[in-house]
């Protein structure tokens, strides 16, 4: 999609800056960098915010920017933003084979009924190597990089706020995903997941890479945890994938025992280097066959299916794991459900426009009843979920409108599960005052009493904090119609100050323009998050940034590669600022995850260009990972280095007694 941009004296202040449009879960991002310096109109691309598949139509954008007059702003005049008639670059569901009806496909748990699941995706690539590699170890690291900057200039990690330690046990930790990194995608009786299906739909991916292979963790864990423990890290969070623990998902269906062997064997690795398993039951990757039975997180059935899987799960990992996530960031997972490709697989009575909200009410459902079981079974360690997001500031200082978008982005972003878990038992007020029950299932008193509560601390995927306003129609003319583009969250997402016009932080990779580095907003908030969603512990669980253009090299610049600068900056300044939060303002955080372990498979983004050396790249990871080798060799990068000095610098060494 594309938008025209009517340009006024803000052309000077939008040029290389980027403002984002809030619509629920995704963003949808208005990137300026591509103005030209003439006042002609220009046309911007629409790009995804992490996680999020391609929106499927924008019927129309904003009609103006409310008034921006204010004493100090480098502008006095509003400009017009308007939406021209356009597709998009999405393929409709016409153009690759449709999934079967919901229901269409028989309950058969044979092999042949799991062939016939993996029919629905065609062939998949055979990893180059298919059994667990024991490596050499301990693994040495190679020589650490120079200095970054010359001493007068910056400090070395070590000397970032030397005097301040972060608390005895914290975690200093790294995090992956099984869908990203495990690859062997049909090895041992692993069933499909939705996006095995996904990746090999046309055009859902943006560089045709598919995660059959990526980074082949599942043979290569045992080498994984051995890199990660002679950095000194000290936990890895990854996730387990249902379909590897039933391939077929459903309660009434088989148990996979290579599955449960292999997770056991690499949660017994980690507690071998002394790396602590933080371990996720479910990152978005459902088993297909849910989808073909009955439409996975739409419909109600999925409950049961997944309190039963947790507690296979809880049975086989009890006392080996201490912390466990249900779900890691549903907002994002559940608002994917109604867009292409995975609204082909919604059941009946649920729409691409209600299945977000079908979704959520589902999955706090499943959340709770995995929590209660986890009580009941008396299993040893804590559990909640991972939140995303973050609690925005508004744009314009004493705009009412802009308080009000602020508590809306709120809301709907982490409010929607964090409120009935944490505070309130019941959705946010602003979504039951915009959703009728037919989009916003509304909970029984049951219901509420079963879901308060279900957490033991919280954890927050926060990766960056902007400044929200209101649409320029107002809030009240937004929220009343459903057509509008922003409806319902109703709440722009700007990433430049309004008074002085300039970015609220330095920019990530192109392809991940969502994404800007606010160090500077983390203090104040971690004390919201704390304010609104109070626990008695809080996890990191997730931060990391995309080093600009890094995925357009190709191996033989591997020294380049690896001198991520921008992430490097990236991880030192949000530590530090964290350092502060927990010693100066009392923040009870136990522990800081770095996205990723490697380079992995993002998605719709999928692996990278180093595979087809397009420009195609949003790559997190603190390694490198040569996919043009057949060992898929790792390097490290100077972020891992940076991570490593930082923590031994600053985490309380334990003492024997």
């Amino acid at each position: 999609m594309y938008l025209s941009l009517s340009h006024s004296t803000l052309l000077a202040l939008l040029y290389g800056v980027e403002s984002v449009l809030s619509q629920t879960a995704p963003s949808t991002i208005l990137d300026a960098s591509s103005l030209l310096p003439d006042l002609g109109t220009s046309v911007v691309s629409s790009h995804l915010t992490s996680g999020v598949a391609e929106l499927t139509t924008l019927p129309s954008i904003l009609t103006s920017l409310s008034s921006a007059t204010t004493s100090g702003s480098l502008f006095t005049t509003s400009a017009t933003l308007t939406a021209v008639p356009t597709t998009t670059s999405v393929p409709s569901s016409s153009s690759s084979a449709p999934f079967p009806p919901v229901g269409s496909i028989p309950r058969d748990y044979s092999p042949a009924g799991l062939s016939r699941l993996w029919d629905l995706i065609g062939p998949v690539e055979v990893p180059p190597i298919t059994t667990t590699v024991i490596p050499q170890t301990p693994v040495t690291l190679p020589s650490p990089p120079p200095a970054l900057y010359p001493a007068f200039f910056a400090v070395t990690p070590k000397d970032i706020l030397p005097d301040l330690k972060f608390p005895k046990g914290f975690l200093f930790g790294v995090a992956s995903a099984a869908y990203q990194v495990e690859g062997a995608v049909k090895d041992e009786g692993k069933g499909p997941s939705i996006w095995d299906w996904a990746g090999h739909q046309p055009g859902v991916v943006t560089d045709n890479s598919t995660a059959d292979v990526v980074d082949l963790h599942y043979y290569l864990y045992k080498e994984d945890v051995a890199r990660i423990a002679a950095l000194g890290v000290n936990s890895h969070s990854f996730s387990i994938s249902w379909a590897r623990i039933f391939p077929f998902g459903a309660s009434d269906s088989p148990v996979n025992q290579q599955g449960i062997n292999h997770y056991a064997d690499a949660i017994a690795t980690h507690l071998q280097f002394n790396v602590t398993p933080v371990v996720t039951l479910f990152h978005w990757d459902v088993p297909l066959a849910l989808n073909a039975y009955y439409g996975g997180f739409a419909s109600p059935n999925i409950v049961d299916d997944f309190i039963h899987y947790a507690k296979t799960v809880f049975t086989a990992y009890n006392g080996s794991v201490h912390t466990w996530y249900t779900f890691n960031e549903p907002q994002v997972f559940c608002a994917n459900l109604g867009v292409f490709p995975f609204n082909l697989s919604l059941p009946n009575g649920v729409n691409s426009s209600n299945a977000q909200f079908h979704c959520s009410y589902y999955l706090l459902k499943a959340h709770a009843g995995a929590v209660k079981a986890f009580r009941e079974m008396n299993i040893s360690g804590e559990i909640a979920f991972k939140s995303s997001d973050y609690v925005g500031m508004p744009w314009r200082a004493n705009n009412t409108e802009d308080v009000d978008a602020v508590e809306r982005h709120a809301a709907f972003g982490i409010g929607v599960f964090a409120d009935p878990v944490y505070t309130t038992g019941d959705w946010p007020q602003i979504l039951k005052d915009t959703l009728s029950p037919d989009y916003l299932p509304r909970f029984t008193e049951e219901d509420s009493k079963e879901i308060l509560g279900t957490a033991d601390f919280f954890a927050i995927d926060a990766y960056r904090t902007y400044w929200n306003a209101a649409p320029p129609e107002g809030i009240d003319a937004c929220v009343s119609n459903s057509s509008d583009p922003l409806w319902p969250s109703c709440n722009l997402e700007v990433m430049f100050d309004f008074n002085t016009g300039w970015a609220s932080g330095p920019a990530s990779d192109p392809l991940t323009s969502w994404l800007q580095a606010t160090p500077q907003f983390l203090r104040a908030s971690f004390k919201e998050y704390h304010r609104r969603w109070p626990a008695p512990r809080i996890y990191y669980s997730e931060f990391g940034f995309a080093q600009p253009f890094e995925g357009v090299r190709t191996p033989a610049e591997l020294f380049q590669i690896t001198e991520d600068t921008d992430r490097t900056n990236y991880y030192m300044t949000y530590l530090g600022e964290l350092l502060l939060s927990i010693q100066e303002d009392g923040m009870p955080v136990e522990g800081a995850f770095a996205w990723a372990i490697m380079d992995n498979a993002e998605w719709n983004s999928g692996l990278s260009a180093r595979q087809d050396f397009s420009p195609r790249s949003r790559s997190f990871g603190i390694q490198y990972v040569n996919y043009s080798s057949p060992t898929l060799q790792r390097t490290y990068k100077r972020s891992a280095f940076a991570l490593s000095d930082f923590f031994q610098t600053h985490l309380q060494k334990e003492v024997a007694i």
